[in-house]
C-alpha cells in the first residue's frame, strides 16, 4: 500500500528524522509465498476398517489487518478529541475545526515502521490423530493439533526516554522534535499445542450422543495481527513471551438428543428432547500497574510521584512508554494471586503484587494469570407434525443457560501507582493491600453475551413450516 500523492509521513526510527515522501516503501512484501498442504488418511486392513490414522500439515499466510499497513498515511494528520456537548451526535465539524488549537490537540504523534517490517504473517499448522470405531455405534477420536506462527505482528515505541533533566523533564533519544513514537514491526512468534478428543454415537434406537474435550496452550511473544499489544519493554520483545490473550486451557462440550419413548408411537410421534453442556476455563487476565516515566527519589531511597524537598528525578520505566499503559507489576514470592470471597466478587489477591523499583520492569509474565471459567446447560424440546404430503411443521421450545448460572467477567486487573508524599504510602517492593489496591481483583459483572456461552437464561419458542 502507498499514499497516492506521496503525503505519507515516513519516520525513520534509526535516525530519528523523516525520510523523503515516496523515497521507500512502507514495508517489504512478496507475492511468491508458497503454501503447500498435505493430508494423509490410512485404514490398516488388519483392523477391518474400524481404525483410521490421519496426519496433515500446511502453511498458511495472512496480511494481518489493513490498519497495520497504512500507518505512515495515518500520520499525515493531527487529531482533536471532542468531549461533552461538542462530542454529541451529530458533530458540527466546522465548530471543531474552528476551535482547533495545535498546542492543545490530542493524538499529535507519528506512527512508524521498523526496518525489516515485512508481510505476510505465516503459520505452519499440523495434526496427527487416530479414529476408532467402538461398540454401541460410537466413534472415538484422539488427535494432536499444533501450529507455529512466524513473522507475526509486533508493536513498540521509538524515540525512547534516555535521561531526565534536573527539573524532571524527559530527555528523549532523538530530542524533543517528536514525542514518543508508536512503531510497528514483524518477526514475532507463537506456538500452539493441543490434545483434542471426541466421542460420537450415531443416531440409533432414538438416541445420539456427542462429546469433546480439548486441552490447549497458546504461547508466544505476540498473538499476531490485531491481537498484539505494545511490548512490555521497548528494548526486548522476548520479555513478552507468555500466554496469548486467547489461551484457553480446557474446553468441554457434550450434546445429546433423545427421541422420547412414547413419541415412537405413530399417534404421538416426533417428540425430541436434547441438551448441550458447554464449559471452558478462563482467559488470561492482563494484570497491569500504572507507572509514570519519571519519579523522584530522596536520600533514604523513598520514591515519590512528584518532586519533594531533597529528592532527585530518575527514570522510573526504562525507555518510558507510560502512555501505552502496558506495564506489569512484580510478583511477591510465596503469595497466591487468587482470593475468593463467599459471593465470588473478589478474584485476585492484591498482596501477590508489588510496584517495581525505579529503573526496572515488573517480573509478572504476559498473560500469566487466568480469569474465571464459564459454563452453561441448554435444553431443547421439539415436536414434528406432518400436515400433508407437501407440508410439515416443527415446534421448538429452547432454554439457554436453563439453570441461570452466573458466569463472571474478568476482574479489574489494573493496579494504581500509589506512591505519594505521606509515610504510609506504598513503596516499591512492598505488597499491595486491599486499601491501596482499590477495586483491583474485584469482579464487577457477568459475561455480557446476548447469545452463546455466557448468556443469561433465555427461553424462546418457534414454529417452522416446511414445504
Amino acid at each position: 500500500m502507498r499514499e497516492a500523492r506521496n503525503r505519507a509521513v515516513l519516520y525513520n526510527i534509526v535516525t530519528g528524522g523523516l525520510d523523503a515522501p515516496g523515497s521507500r516503501p512502507f514495508y517489504h512484501t512478496s507475492k511468491l509465498a508458497f503454501g503447500p498442504r498435505l493430508g494423509i488418511a490410512y485404514a490398516p486392513k488388519r483392523f477391518e476398517g474400524k481404525t483410521v490414522i490421519r496426519a496433515g500439515a500446511g502453511y498458511y499466510y495472512g496480511p494481518g489487518q489493513g490498519e497495520d499497513l497504512i500507518q505512515p498515511i495515518e500520520s499525515d494528520r493531527v487529531s482533536i478529541r471532542l468531549d461533552g456537548a461538542a462530542a454529541r451526535y451529530p458533530v458540527d465539524s466546522l465548530t471543531a475545526i474552528g476551535n482547533f488549537n495545535i498546542n492543545t490537540a490530542t493524538g499529535i504523534g507519528v506512527r512508524a515502521y521498523a526496518p525489516g517490517y515485512s508481510v505476510p504473517e505465516k503459520v505452519l499448522s499440523y495434526t496427527f490423530g487416530i479414529q476408532q470405531t467402538l461398540p454401541g455405534q460410537a466413534v472415538a477420536t484422539v488427535a494432536y493439533v499444533g501450529s507455529q506462527g512466524r513473522n507475526l505482528f509486533l508493536r513498540s515505541i521509538a524515540n525512547v526516554v534516555t535521561g531526565v533533566t534536573p527539573a524532571g523533564a524527559a530527555i528523549r533519544q532523538f530530542g524533543n522534535r517528536f514525542a514518543e513514537i508508536d512503531y510497528k514491526t514483524t518477526g514475532g512468534t507463537d506456538h500452539y499445542d493441543s490434545l483434542q478428543t471426541t466421542l460420537n454415537r450415531r443416531f440409533s434406537k432414538g438416541f445420539t450422543l456427542g462429546g469433546q474435550w480439548t486441552w490447549g496452550h497458546s504461547i508466544g511473544n505476540t498473538g499476531g495481527s490485531n491481537e498484539s499489544q505494545t511490548t512490555h519493554s521497548p528494548f526486548d520483545f522476548s520479555l513478552d513471551r507468555g500466554n496469548n490473550a486467547f489461551d484457553v486451557r480446557h474446553s468441554v462440550n457434550f450434546t445429546a438428543l433423545y427421541e422420547l419413548p412414547f413419541a415412537r408411537q405413530h399417534r404421538f410421534g416426533g417428540w425430541d428432547l436434547g441438551g448441550v453442556w458447554n464449559a471452558r476455563s478462563g482467559l488470561p487476565v492482563d494484570v497491569r500497574v500504572t507507572r509514570p516515566d519519571i519519579v523522584h527519589v530522596n536520600a533514604a531511597g523513598q520514591v515519590f510521584n512528584s518532586a519533594q524537598a531533597g529528592t532527585q528525578p530518575v527514570i522510573n520505566v526504562p525507555g518510558g512508554g507510560a502512555s501505552r499503559d502496558v506495564r506489569r507489576p512484580d510478583v511477591v514470592a510465596g503469595v497466591s494471586p487468587f482470593i475468593k470471597n463467599a459471593d465470588k466478587t473478589v478474584f485476585l489477591n492484591p498482596a501477590a503484587f508489588a510496584i517495581p523499583a525505579p529503573g526496572t520492569f515488573g517480573n509478572l509474565g504476559r498473560g500469566a494469570i487466568h480469569g474465571p471459567g464459564i459454563s452453561q446447560f441448554d435444553l431443547t424440546l421439539s415436536k414434528r407434525f406432518k400436515i400433508s404430503e407437501r407440508f410439515n411443521a416443527q415446534f421448538r421450545a429452547e432454554a439457554y443457560n436453563i439453570f441461570n448460572r452466573a458466569n463472571f467477567d474478568a476482574p479489574v486487573a489494573r493496579l494504581a501507582n500509589v506512591l505519594g508524599t505521606s509515610a504510609n504510602q506504598l513503596q516499591p517492593g512492598r505488597s499491595y493491600t486491599t486499601s491501596t489496591a482499590g477495586t483491583f481483583g474485584q469482579i464487577q459483572g457477568t459475561v455480557e453475551k446476548v447469545v452463546g456461552l455466557g448468556a443469561s437464561r433465555q427461553v424462546q419458542f418457534s414454529m417452522r413450516l416446511s414445504f
